[in-house]
């Protein structure tokens, strides 16, 4: 250690656990006709009765959305002829924003069996709506880090840590949601409950203190 050492920076990282309180699904429409119109048109019947009965169960409009619209020409291969169109594939996405204590089950079940075999479920992700208390116990588990190490530094340089010159925080995630919960969900019926788990949220934290 050389007098001019004056200062030790360290990243320090803390994590917490929670219970989601709500959960968004993806719901997959898909219709396939003849002609364009037909299928666009069988499309927008199963979209409509989807919306119908989530509104009908309570589920509150801004929490639909619509995520995407494709169509998509249907082919095989002919000898002697090539490519030929044998009709057409028009799909869309609705993402549902539920929460765990609102008979998650029963909605689910309703709206598969109203779209029938134009609507399929394609997973559900957790979500913390209120992150701020989950977060802050990752901000205090990656500042404890954080001392702990400067702490042991300057130690073993025998010296001590002084006033803390810099803070930069990093980012803040949520872990993926667990595979198992999303095939729980493919074959959901009204009995089935549907369980929160945990989410983890990790954060680090880059801290500079003067030595003493």
């Amino acid at each position: 250690m050389t007098d001019s050492f004056h200062c030790i920076t360290v990243t320090g990282h803390g994590s917490a656990h929670a219970a989601p309180d709500q959960f968004n699904i993806n719901i997959g429409i898909e219709a396939s006709a003849p002609t364009v119109r037909a299928a666009y048109s069988h499309a927008g019947e199963a979209m409509t009765a989807v919306n119908t009965k989530l509104q009908a169960l309570t589920v509150a409009r801004e929490a639909i959305s619509s995520s995407s619209l494709n169509v998509a020409a249907n082919t095989r291969w002919e000898d002697g002829t090539g490519t030929i169109v044998t009709g057409y594939t028009v799909s869309s996405t609705l993402t549902v924003a539920l929460r765990y204590d609102q008979s998650p089950g029963e909605v689910i079940a309703a709206v598969v069996d109203t779209g029938n075999n134009n609507v399929r479920l394609n997973g559900l992700t957790p979500v913390l709506s209120d992150p701020a208390a989950a977060q802050d116990t990752a901000r205090a588990a990656a500042w404890a880090d954080a001392v702990r190490a400067a702490e042991n530094y300057a130690g073993l340089a025998g010296r001590s840590l002084g006033a803390v010159t810099e803070v930069i925080e990093g980012s803040v995630r949520d872990s993926a949601p667990r595979p198992m919960m999303a095939r729980a969900l493919m074959s959901a019926d009204a009995s089935m409950p549907i369980e929160p788990g945990q989410s983890s949220l990790s954060l680090s934290v880059q801290v500079t203190w003067e030595l003493n």
